[in-house]
């Protein structure tokens, strides 16, 4: 990298061409960027030429790092070693060298330029290992909208994390944690896969929401068909006869449906409460003969006081009604007038206990 170091390298010029650099390999610029862009590369041919050399050690980025497994203090680390044993040699070494302080100091300083451009150099392939494997959150309380580089559109509840892979062949999307509503755009070259645990929905295009708590994951579909098949003990399965990898049988769940992924014993679609379903979008929680556990959960993903269920044996309680998400006052009041049960509130939690 240091043989393509410009002799006057400026580590401003370079900071600002990564940067412009990361953008462009994004692609959110829009045209009032590329006019600020443009004017940026025409100020001088020391911005042109540093963004052209940015670019070109963006493609040696393997050879940085092949295994692609350090992180970037670690090979800024490993330049500043190399750049240290330079200059001992230009302190330690020829005569020559002792009587030309300034042949000295040119060496110093390549050395020095060469940490800085590969520091500069690991930070635009960060960013755009990013930018091409992002996740996205939300924290308690927050709701978030997205549009994805394809097109299709999503939306978070709080508490949420997720993973997008995109590759020419395929959309893949890993639910991390929380819920996301999804409203794909159609591309039957690219099937759009959502993963959550140990299993997958595949669409094409369609709406879908997809739910995921520590006891199962729920797929609700509203518009549009998806299928929905379990990853789990399916790698690799080659079948005795063909020797041919089989893949994991689909469940196709259609517009007004909804899939539970505990119900292990018919795994089958069921008609879906769709405005049930969606209620977190409007603020609300209608819960139907829901789990203690699970309303305790979605609660907590909208309120800074935590819920906290005291005994195990509570978990399996059923709870119906409308409640406000960021709101559990009726929902304490409600458990507050079962006789069986106390509730101990702090600053940071409540607890729902047995007497």
């Amino acid at each position: 990298m240091s043989k393509r170091m410009s002799a006057d390298f400026n580590q401003q010029i370079y900071e600002e061409a990564c940067d412009w650099f990361v953008d462009m390999r994004m692609g959110d610029v829009d045209a009032a960027g590329k006019q600020r862009f443009d004017a940026w590369v025409r100020k001088s041919p020391e911005h042109l030429r540093a963004y052209l050399e940015v670019s070109e050690v963006w493609d040696d980025a393997p050879l940085v790092d092949a295994s692609r497994q350090s992180s970037s203090a670690d090979l800024v680390e490993r330049a500043r070693k190399a750049s240290a044993d330079v200059i001992s040699l230009t302190s330690t070494g020829a005569t020559a060298v002792r009587s030309r302080p300034a042949a000295r100091s040119r060496l110093q300083l390549a050395a020095a330029a060469s940490v800085a451009f590969i520091a500069i150099a690991v930070g635009s392939f960060i960013g755009y290992e990013r930018w091409r494997e992002p996740t996205y959150t939300t924290e308690i309380g927050e709701q978030r909208s997205l549009v994805l580089a394809d097109g299709s559109r999503v939306q978070l509840n709080s508490r949420t994390r997720l993973k997008v892979r995109f590759t020419e062949r395929a959309r893949n999307i890993e639910l991390l944690e929380g819920q996301a509503l999804f409203n794909v755009a159609k591309n039957p070259q690219r099937p759009f896969v959502v993963t959550s645990g140990d299993f997958s929905v595949r669409a094409v295009g369609t709406v879908f929401d997809v739910d995921r708590k520590q006891s199962a994951t729920t797929v609700t579909v509203l518009e549009g068909r998806v299928a929905v098949s379990s990853l789990a003990g399916t790698s690799p399965e080659i079948s005795p006869v063909s020797a041919i990898q089989v893949a994991p049988p689909e469940i196709f769940v259609d517009a007004g449906e909804q899939l539970r992924t505990d119900d292990s014993s018919s795994f089958q679609p069921a008609p879906a409460n769709i405005a049930a379903a969606t209620a977190w979008t409007r603020g609300s929680l209608v819960l139907s003969g829901s789990r203690l556990a699970d309303v305790v959960e979605e609660f907590n993903r909208h309120n800074a006081r935590q819920l906290v269920i005291g005994d195990p044996s509570l978990a399996e309680m059923r709870i119906s009604g409308v409640y406000a998400s960021t709101d559990p006052t009726l929902l304490l009041q409600f458990l507050r007038e079962q006789p069986a049960l106390r509730i101990e509130e702090s600053e940071a939690t409540v607890v729902i206990a047995l007497r």
